[in-house]
């Protein structure tokens, strides 16, 4: 009967046998096999089930420890239940307790429940921080439509009510005015009270419900205004100058409307803000200020320009856009350049830095140093050319010229400086002017012919 260093012996011959990549472990293994085949069958057959049971033993004993470690770890934790299993010698079946599967399965389900609740409150934060990210407080949009009363819409019920006590509080300020002119003065609530007929509370409360019915049909169409000014963004004026004229068009809407028209609120007002909207942009788009038919014919001009563009065609040409506009392409041409956008000259060259307009434009009246100079020697070649003349003659070209003055005298005003006539002063200047251009080409006075332009 083989022993158990024998035994290991065979478990190394049936490992190798799995991997007989080397030599070396070939040769030990030949070795071996000689030697186990001269044992029995038998022999081989009882050495196995010997090691079968000795496995089912260890692994009986290692789940019996691992039970007594979790026993503990409960009773530890004031665990009133407690099982023993008992294990039998040579060969007893294993008993698994049911503790341990419920135990296993509730360790499985309680990283699933916590990945659950990790993920929908990472979501939950993810939505705050999204949330948090897109609130501006500086937003022109979120800052007009701010208060709840923007985004509730108003019945025709309502709105045929909220209207009738304008038109109240309407004709109780048209009174007003009316006893102002009277008395030359802001009637006091008393007159006010008794030029209607009614009590001086009763007359406040009116005030009061007429106010507020304005605001609240002011405030619920205040949307409409948004989706006006929104159409006209990048005309020359910021949003939120915009929202600023549209409001206004709509507080002259409510008290400019009258039920009788036949037809809603909110069409009758759509138009007064779109007006004022347009006129704001006429005045205060540009630095300098266009005619209003200047700014329909601009429009077409964009317009058939947009269009091409659609077509397929990105750069069309002036011919183009001055048939499909209805007019000449000299027409075109002036009003294109009549209607040219300034510039500031604080304004960036580029945008990633600090240099503006003003540094980088040469300064028109200031002269460059080259030219200056060459002006100089200009001069000086000049004054050295009329030596030439007499000193008669050079006086009265001088004097005709402003050459040391900055005044140019008539020939009657020189005659009367040397006692002589018009006619004897034009022909001694016409003898002096023949001289200096006899001298013109020998001094080379040519080479001034740019600074003359």
């Amino acid at each position: 009967m083989l022993q158990w260093p024998d035994l290991r012996q065979l478990l190394s011959v049936l490992e190798l046998g799995e991997n007989p990549s080397s030599s070396l472990y070939m040769q030990s293994v030949a070795a071996d096999t000689e030697e186990i085949m001269n044992v029995e069958p038998s022999t081989i057959l009882a050495l196995a089930k010997n090691a079968l049971s000795a496995s089912k033993q260890a692994l009986a004993l290692a789940e019996d420890l691992k039970l007594d470690l979790d026993d503990s770890i409960s009773n530890s934790l004031g665990s009133a239940n407690s099982f023993t299993l008992p294990v039998e010698e040579d060969e007893a079946p294993t008993v698994r307790s049911t503790r341990r599967l419920e135990r296993q399965s509730k360790r499985r389900r309680i990283p699933s429940k916590f990945m659950i609740s990790e993920t929908y409150s990472s979501r939950k934060t993810n939505v705050r921080k999204k949330a948090s990210g897109s609130y501006d407080p500086n937003d022109p949009l979120r800052l007009f439509l701010r208060g709840p009363e923007t985004t509730q819409l108003l019945t025709a019920k309502e709105e045929s009510e909220l209207i009738v006590q304008v038109q109240d509080l309407m004709r109780l300020e048209k009174l007003k005015s009316k006893l102002q002119s009277q008395f030359g003065c802001e009637p006091t609530l008393v007159e006010w009270a008794e030029a209607i007929g009614l009590s001086c509370s009763a007359l406040q409360a009116e005030i009061h419900n007429g106010n507020r019915s304005r605001e609240k049909l002011v405030y619920a169409n205040f949307r409409m205004v948004v989706h006006v000014a929104k159409q006209y963004q990048g005309r020359g004026m910021n949003l939120q100058d915009l929202l600023q004229e549209g409001s206004m068009g709509l507080i002259k809407s409510v008290e400019k409307f009258k039920p009788q028209v036949g037809c809603r609120f909110a069409t009758y007002s759509y138009w007064w803000i779109r007006q004022t909207i347009t006129k704001s942009i006429v005045q205060h788009s540009r630095t300098i200020r266009l005619p209003e038919n200047a700014y329909s014919l601009l429009g077409k001009v964009v317009k058939a320009k947009r269009s091409y563009i659609r077509e397929g065609n990105h750069c069309p040409s002036k011919e183009e856009l001055a048939t499909r506009v209805g007019i000449t392409v000299q027409k075109l041409d002036k009003f294109l350049f009549t209607t040219r956008t300034p510039l500031s000259m604080q304004q960036p060259v580029w945008t990633d830095q600090d240099t503006t307009f003003q540094e980088v434009t040469p300064d028109s009246g200031i002269e460059i140093p080259d030219v200056s100079v060459a002006k100089q020697l200009m001069r000086q070649h000049v004054r050295n050319l009329l030596r030439v003349l007499s000193p008669k003659e050079r006086k009265i070209i001088k004097l005709r010229f402003g050459i040391e003055e900055s005044k140019e005298n008539s020939l009657s005003e020189i005659g009367n400086i040397f006692g002589l006539s018009k006619e004897r002063v034009r022909q001694l200047e016409s003898r002096a002017l023949y001289k200096l251009k006899q001298c013109l080409v020998k001094q080379g006075l040519g080479a001034y012919a740019d600074l003359l332009v």
